[in-house]
């Protein structure tokens, strides 16, 4: 079986499975029953440790943005991402908002320790 990234067909099948990080801003997201519900705004993880958190959906033109948690995305291709939730589930989540998150580290200007510093990749 051909690798995606040699294979520059396979590469361009807007229906092959991605990777996280492979996902573009404004992707289409779907709910459950495949109707399109918004857009990808923001996509959390570590890319140092290559952790997917999740994604934030824009829910429509005058929708909220949500979080909808890695466990819960069923599929994700260069054209959309399917969800577990049906479309009134992911309308009903409440609106994202967006924290400090923190990771161990080492911290200290002079005398480094270990200690939590803020998260550079999300």
């Amino acid at each position: 079986m051909p690798d995606t990234e040699l294979d520059p067909e396979r590469a361009q099948d807007p229906e092959q499975p991605i990777a996280w990080r492979g996902v573009l801003q404004e992707t289409a997201v779907r709910s459950s029953e495949g109707e399109p519900v918004g857009h990808i705004v923001d996509l959390l993880g570590s890319d140092e440790e290559d952790i997917f958190h999740g994604i934030v959906v824009h829910l429509g033109r005058l929708g909220h943005e949500v979080f909808i948690p890695a466990d819960d995305v069923t599929l994700m291709t260069p054209s959309h991402i399917d969800v577990a939730y049906t479309a009134d589930q992911i309308h009903a989540l409440p609106q994202h908002t967006e924290e400090r998150q923190f990771e161990l580290g080492w911290v200290g200007f002079f005398r480094k320790h270990l200690g939590w510093k803020r998260e550079r990749d999300r």
